[in-house]
């Protein structure tokens, strides 16, 4: 009996998942196996092209779609805040990575992990086409440039996050805390669809007051999306399993201490990111307020370094060194007068005048680290 594959009716979101799945496992065996058997791989062609080719013909929508799945981290990872190669460490998402609601379907693509956030690919695709002239309004200035899609979480569960034993009002996991929304950046493929990454950052309460373990479970419910001039309420929920990767992260300990109380306890390394983490000392007489002492730092070439609360990505600079200048801002006028001799200076002065100011100086030779 000739079967004809193009009448047999199957659902739409059903299907997508069961075939992104598959193309998903097969491309893990490939990455382990790292063996280049021709009689297989042609096989496993021949049979994606077979079953894929009514689908292709039903649905050119989805089939011109398909090659994003696994791959949206090559085509957005360079226009994030921690840019980096994550197309070539992260893993498909597992489990239930698919959730529709009112007319949008989400979909996790791909995910990587370490010890100081985890990083995940997403597309959204909505059957009413997003606003005119969303592009426009949602461009962003500054180090946000760039399109964004901003997920209201409704909630999140990470398995290493045991309930504690006393509930404070507004804090997790009393009925009253929110957590943070998640900023998707990425790009518009068309009006129909979004593709970007989001970064959960584990030095945030209140997963910053628990131990990462290798693995773990992570769920997540999204109530709205949202950007300048969209919005779309609904019920999105995924979870997957999460396993770190430890292998490119290296923490230096510093534990110098500074007049205002201000501690450098650590400087933490990862392929994509730099942290400075600070802890609080014994204030010295004179420095009682901590903004009393400002910080700069610079790079092996004197670049200026623009982070954020000592965390900034390495991309950009010459990371074989790093030097921390702290100088002291007794009154306004000083804070104001410094920072504007800070940002007109060339930059090949700017390290001349640090060194006259300095009431402090850390140097910390991170060799080459970031020249592999």
């Amino acid at each position: 009996m000739q079967i004809k594959f193009d009448d047999i009716s199957v659902p739409k979101e059903k299907l997508e998942q069961i075939v992104n799945q598959n193309m998903y496992e097969i491309q893990v065996q490939y990455k382990k196996k790292k063996q280049k058997n021709y009689l297989i791989r042609g096989t496993v062609a021949a049979v994606i092209a077979l079953s894929l080719a009514g689908i292709f013909t039903a649905h050119p929508t989805f089939a011109a779609k398909l090659p994003l799945i696994g791959h949206i981290f090559e085509r957005v990872q360079n226009e994030q805040m921690f840019p980096g190669n994550f197309d070539e460490v992260a893993e498909p998402v597992t489990g239930s990575n698919i959730s529709q609601s009112g007319g949008v379907t989400m979909t996790l693509s791909e995910i990587y992990c370490d010890s100081r956030a985890l990083y995940v690919s997403a597309m959204i695709e909505s059957e009413e086409p997003f606003p005119a002239g969303v592009k426009e309004s949602n461009m962003l200035e500054g180090s946000d440039i760039g399109y964004h899609m901003y997920l209201w979480v409704e909630s999140q569960e990470f398995d290493f996050m045991t309930l504690p034993d006393t509930f404070i009002s507004g804090e997790w996991p009393d009925e009253n805390f929110e957590w943070m929304s998640l900023d998707l950046k990425g790009e518009y493929i068309d009006e129909h669809t979004f593709v970007g990454t989001l970064r959960i950052d584990f030095s945030i309460a209140p997963i910053a007051f628990y131990e990462i373990p290798n693995e773990f479970h992570w769920k997540l419910k999204v109530n709205s999306m949202r950007n300048q001039c969209y919005t779309k309420d609904g019920a999105w929920e995924f979870e997957t399993d999460v396993t770190v990767d430890w292998s490119g992260i290296k923490v230096i300990d510093v534990n110098e201490n500074l007049p205002n109380g201000r501690v450098i306890h650590t400087v933490t390394l990862t392929p994509y990111e730099i942290y400075v983490d600070d802890r609080i000392g014994k204030t010295e007489p004179g420095f009682e307020r901590y903004d009393s002492i400002q910080s700069i730092m610079l790079d092996a070439d004197g670049r200026r370094i623009e982070d954020r609360v000592g965390h900034f990505s390495p991309v950009l600079y010459n990371m074989s060194k790093l030097t921390m200048y702290f100088f002291a801002t007794p009154t306004e006028e000083v804070h104001d007068a410094i920072f504007e001799k800070v940002h007109t200076l060339p930059e090949e002065q700017l390290r001349d005048y640090l060194e006259e100011i300095v009431l402090r100086k850390i140097e910390i030779d991170l060799g080459d680290y970031y020249c592999k």
